[in-house]
């Protein structure tokens, strides 16, 4: 799994700098915090993904890997976030020296996903509560891309080298994710948990 998350970032980079240093004309010196920042937002979405999936699986190893790596870069997405925060770098975010709405929305709704996202990785919780708040992460996390990318999506033809927006792509793994969320049972979600148990277990005999 540790390869995996390699190879995504390495190809969520590579994305990120395709569109938008080879076709959108950004600069290479915007690469290691602006350019990156994109590519880990996109790679936690897709962590996000994979472990709604390994979750419908009952794979509780599996799930706790992906859903600590989606917490880990979402946390680090926010750090860069905020070192970057000024309108130079997100002009639609701000009239003026302030926020406006569109601006004020896109964050609440990430600080509201994030906040989430850290009661999951510090706190205990039954299967139940665990399941609503994956999904109430996903809902606001969802929400914070629909606000800050929709303008962008319905207009394919300023789309840099015909490259679907991050925010797009990220959107749709994250809806996927709430989907799936939604759709599991207490019931479901207990016996991934119970495997879980069940796998400590014999490690602990071996």
């Amino acid at each position: 799994m540790i390869r995996q998350l390699l190879t995504l970032l390495f190809f969520t980079t590579f994305y990120a700098v395709m569109r938008y240093t080879g076709f959108g004309g950004v600069s290479p010196v915007h690469i290691p915090v602006h350019l990156l920042n994109k590519a880990l937002s996109m790679s936690a979405a897709y962590c996000l993904f994979m472990a709604s999936l390994e979750l419908l699986r009952t794979r509780k190893e599996a799930f706790d890997f992906w859903r600590k790596a989606c917490v880990n870069l979402a946390f680090v997405h926010v750090l860069l976030s905020l070192g970057i925060l000024n309108k130079a770098y997100f002009p639609k975010f701000f009239s003026g020296e302030m926020m406006n709405l569109t601006g004020e929305l896109t964050f609440l709704m990430g600080a509201l996903g994030i906040y989430c996202f850290w009661r999951l990785l510090t706190f205990e919780m039954t299967p139940r509560v665990r399941r609503i708040m994956m999904a109430s992460a996903s809902a606001f996390v969802a929400t914070h891309l629909f606000i800050m990318g929709y303008d962008g999506w319905l207009t394919v033809e300023k789309w840099n080298g015909g490259l679907p927006p991050i925010t797009l792509l990220s959107f749709l793994l994250v809806v996927g994710s709430l989907a799936v969320f939604v759709r599991l049972t207490e019931k479901h979600e207990r016996l991934c948990a119970d495997d879980g148990r069940a796998l400590a277990s014999k490690v602990q005999i071996l």
